[in-house]
């Protein structure tokens, strides 16, 4: 996980705050939350897929899709929750369940 300062921080924040999607290619990224903007941010002890802000508290998904080697983040509105597991969907369509079911952002199958 790439850290940043904390001009950076808010610069990255700012935008990806107003405009999510793309946040998956930005490797620096995982170390700001977009809730507080904080730059504490953890593995989450009992979950190596998910990270969480020690200032908030806010978790979310980030890892590397098994099947494309590319980065999900739960962030991301190209990466949504998948139906049957809740884990993401990588952009390539595989989810590590065997349902392979994807929501949308509107909460259809």
């Amino acid at each position: 996980m790439e850290t940043v300062d904390r001009d950076t921080a808010k610069k990255l924040f700012e935008h990806y705050r107003r405009q999510r999607d793309g946040i998956r290619n930005k490797p620096e990224m995982a170390s700001i939350c977009l809730i507080c903007g904080s730059i504490h941010i953890i593995p989450k002890a009992d979950d190596n897929r998910k990270l969480v802000c020690r200032n908030c508290g806010f978790a979310f998904y980030r890892y590397t899709c098994s099947a494309c080697g590319r980065t999900i983040d739960g962030r991301d509105p190209k990466n949504p929750a998948c139906g049957e597991c809740g884990q993401r969907v990588c952009t390539c369509g595989v989810c590590d369940c065997a349902a392979d079911t994807v929501i949308d952002n509107k909460g259809n199958v």
